[in-house]
């Protein structure tokens, strides 16, 4: 497996700064060569051309101001960690998105956040960290909000590749990390 590329998909919600320290930890023990920070923007219904294109292009414009400005400020905490940062945006599913810009950087680990919504907003929206893990031929790594019930605890997630079934193993962050 290669770790030397590890993709932190952020949505820049108040999870995201728990993030970006668990994926300085991990990529420095890993010794990582590339950070890749991802963020994907969901086009919204609106897009299915119920409104004129021009409508939406300041607001585009004025969207990935805002996205540029916050890859920043995790590419300057993390390169300030000593790590090499790509910033990325994408327009797209999200899921597919975060798989898709994986494979294409060759990443050996996927870290995204979980908000700790419950069952019942999972079920009627679904949970994109979820569809990671579930989706993913990558180990992830899940971030838990600090709000959660156990903060201290990740969920550390891999997915055989024979029949695709989940092994799911809640443990301590400093123990889920085990080097050599």
């Amino acid at each position: 497996m290669n770790l030397d590329v590890i993709l932190v998909a952020v949505d820049f919600s108040e999870i995201s700064q728990q993030v970006y320290e668990v994926a300085a930890e991990v990529s420095a023990r890993l010794r990582a060569r590339i950070v890749v920070v991802l963020n994907v923007t969901e086009p919204q219904l609106d897009y299915a051309g119920l409104a004129a294109p021009q409508a939406y292009a300041s607001a585009d414009e004025e969207l990935q101001k805002l996205v540029d400005a916050r890859l920043n400020v995790a590419r300057e905490f993390l390169e300030q960690r000593g790590l090499q940062v790509e910033g990325e945006h994408q327009w797209g599913p999200v899921v597919d998105s975060i798989l898709e810009r994986a494979k294409k950087w060759e990443a050996g680990l996927i870290i995204v956040g979980s908000h700790g919504h419950g069952a019942m907003y999972d079920l009627l929206v679904g949970s994109v960290a979820d569809g990671v893990i579930r989706h993913s031929h990558l180990p992830v790594l899940v971030v838990p909000n600090a709000r959660a019930k156990t903060p201290e605890a990740a969920t550390v997630a891999s997915v055989p590749k024979s029949d695709h079934t989940l092994t799911e193993t809640p443990m301590p962050f400093s123990e889920a990390i085990v080097l050599p």
